[in-house]
């Protein structure tokens, strides 16, 4: 990772936040100018700082220094996605069984009366 990225995403996520160059530099607890080095990436930017920087800026350190989430952060919420979506599934699968039990228990209704109907009609027949 060069240090241009690293400069560009600090920028970015700064002005993405809506602070100043002093407003970070103040809540870093740095002079104005030492942060402007950092952002201009004339200074490397040492790990105390970067975590700071990252909270500040509502980050995290990887996403400030590489510019987006690695894998691992978009691996978790896919298994999260996967989850929620697993239940919703299994619910479904549940209400389309209890579903299909209902038209059953419907067509031995109606099969039943049929049957009724059936036997009423040879009854009214047989006593013309």
């Amino acid at each position: 990772m060069d240090n241009s990225s690293i400069k560009d995403n600090i920028h970015n996520f700064r002005k993405k936040r809506k602070y100043t160059q002093e407003d970070v530099a103040n809540m870093l607890g740095i002079s104005v100018t030492a942060y402007r080095e950092l952002e201009r990436g004339n200074t490397s930017i040492v790990n105390p700082n970067i975590v700071r920087m990252a909270e500040l800026l509502g980050t995290t350190t990887e996403e400030l220094v590489l510019g987006y989430l690695p894998a691992e952060s978009e691996n978790s919420r896919l298994e999260e996605v996967q989850a929620e979506y697993g239940n919703r599934m299994e619910n479904l699968n549940n209400k389309v069984k209890n579903l299909e039990k209902l038209v059953n228990s419907l067509e031995e209704t109606i099969a039943s009366k049929n049957e009724i109907i059936v036997m009423l009609k040879k009854m009214l027949a047989e006593q013309k």
